[in-house]
């Protein structure tokens, strides 16, 4: 009886520590969040270049594959209180004020690159501002590749 004993004490403490290993409410969301984005398409990266930036400190980074755009198609900006500031391009390049004036809130920063687009977010407590995040994305999406 005694063994019993020891087999279920032994059980409890190993189920409850699988409990504790489960992921719960922001990490579940979290998951089902970028499990989507990957079905829309989008890649999740953790950029540590992302990190050293003060604008993008906390964001995360959602990759859309896009098809070769030309170099002057390219441009990179990052959200500040005043609005967008330009590293790269300026809101004359194609498609770019289109995207901007339709991203979410929670979108810090965006990097049109040759064969892609990098966006810098931090990430929602609601699923409805990622499909915003991939309709605002479709202009760049639907744009005439390069030649």
């Amino acid at each position: 009886m005694l063994t019993w004993v020891i087999v279920g004490l032994v059980a409890a403490v190993l189920v409850s520590n699988l409990f504790k290993l489960m992921p719960r409410g922001r990490e579940r969301h979290l998951q089902r969040l970028r499990e989507q984005a990957r079905q829309q398409g989008l890649a999740v990266e953790w950029l540590r270049e992302a990190q050293k930036v003060n604008q993008l400190a906390g964001c995360i980074a959602y990759r859309m594959p896009l098809e070769r755009c030309p170099l002057e198609n390219e441009f990179s900006c990052r959200r500040t209180a005043d609005g967008w500031h330009w590293l790269n391009g300026s809101a004359a390049t194609p498609n770019c004020s289109e995207v901007l004036q339709q991203l979410p809130e929670q979108v810090m920063g965006v990097d049109r690159q040759s064969l892609s687009v990098v966006v810098y977010w931090r990430e929602p407590d609601d699923l409805a501002v990622l499909q915003q995040l991939v309709a605002a994305l479709q202009p760049l999406k639907n744009a005439v590749p390069s030649r």
